[in-house]
């Protein structure tokens, strides 16, 4: 039984993320080191959800406050939705479409650790040590025409 209840325990754990709205403040501040994103004006970003994800969707839209322009849309949208749009924001579960961040030269972005390591989306963010941690797949970021300052390359974990 103790085995059962510690084998679930650690399972669990590696399961947690970073909630939405945090990842939301922590986007604001990693755009900053972006150059090919918008610095003095409005930067506009698509939130890409299903209705599985309704929930996520509407905590990580509150967490961007009016720091951005946000347009919730499903993932059959993306295609006719992403021309003009500096961001895409994948819930969880979501990243199919994510080739069209790197056709349009769009940023990816979601909360979903596997997505950033697999280089099916860009930034990520994650739990490690108990503190919020920024996740960068270099490839991805390389075909999506997107890089990032060293300062915060530093601070990443980094994927290739």
């Amino acid at each position: 039984m103790c085995f059962f209840l510690c084998l679930t325990t650690s399972v669990f754990g590696q399961n947690i993320t970073v909630p939405e709205n945090i990842q939301a403040a922590l986007l604001i501040k990693v755009l900053k080191y972006n150059s090919q994103v918008p610095q003095n004006g409005e930067v506009k970003i698509l939130v890409v959800y299903n209705d599985d994800t309704e929930v996520n969707k509407n905590m990580f839209i509150n967490g961007l406050a009016d720091s951005m322009h946000a347009k919730a849309i499903y993932p059959t949208e993306l295609e006719k939705s992403i021309s003009g749009y500096d961001v895409v924001y994948f819930t969880p579960g979501i990243y199919d479409y994510s080739g069209l961040c790197k056709l349009n030269n769009v940023l990816s972005v979601t909360g979903t650790a596997q997505y950033v390591e697999q280089g099916e989306i860009s930034l990520g963010f994650t739990i490690q040590n108990n503190k919020p941690k920024i996740l960068m797949n270099l490839t991805s970021l390389d075909q999506e025409r997107q890089s990032f300052s060293s300062d915060l390359l530093r601070i990443s974990k980094i994927f290739k």
